[in-house]
């Protein structure tokens, strides 16, 4: 029972990696109902694309190479200060993302929420310092911060979504819990310092 209880937080924690939180996100304003979701099919395409190349392709293709020269240990990265390096490289392609995108003639609420991500990422190099903190939740956190934003600054009909976020929080709550990955304090804080920085941009910009 262990077993397969470990087995179904492994999956649950890779499929709601942060890396693809940013991919979420555009595909909701995709599908919002608001002018976000109104851009011709072809720029759709590019900004997806652009999206997924610099926040999740790139890299989790930089995390094999970190590995090979010794700079973490493991994929898992235990220890917080492991993460600060990769978070570091990481943050080089979201930049690029939000540099690309700012220059498109594209609803800037996209640009905004690109901005809140580098954000995220430069929270949660500052904390690992100090601190393991879930960045899993920060993720997750994050994606419930710009919905509800984005549904009270555009009035968006996102009550599915926020339902759907909700439910995925907890199970990734659980999930990260039950391998042992983090303790309640840093899955709790990670969610509610996600959510906070990412529901700011929509109100400050």
């Amino acid at each position: 029972m262990q077993k397969t209880l470990q087995n179904a937080a492994l999956i649950i924690s890779t499929l709601l990696h942060p890396l693809f939180m940013p991919i979420l996100g555009v595909l909701f304003m995709y599908n919002s109902g608001t002018y976000a979701s109104l851009l011709p099919y072809q720029a759709k395409r590019i900004i997806l694309l652009v999206i997924a190349v610099n926040t999740c392709i790139l890299p989790l293709l930089t995390i094999p190479l970190f590995v090979k020269l010794g700079l973490i240990k493991s994929l898992h990265m235990h220890h917080h200060r492991e993460r600060i390096i990769p978070m570091g490289f990481t943050l080089i392609p979201y930049l690029f993302s939000v540099y690309f995108l700012g220059r498109l003639p594209i609803p800037g609420v996209i640009t905004t929420f690109m901005l809140g991500a580098v954000a995220l990422i430069l929270i949660s190099m500052v904390i690992s310092i100090w601190w393991k903190i879930s960045i899993h939740m920060l993720g997750i956190g994050g994606m419930m911060g710009f919905i509800l934003s984005f549904t009270i600054r555009l009035h968006a009909d996102a009550l599915a979504f926020v339902i759907m976020v909700v439910l995925a929080s907890g199970l990734l709550a659980w999930s990260r819990l039950q391998l042992g990955a983090h303790n309640p304090p840093q899955v709790y804080g990670g969610f509610a310092i996600g959510a906070f920085i990412m529901f700011l941009p929509f109100f400050l910009l």
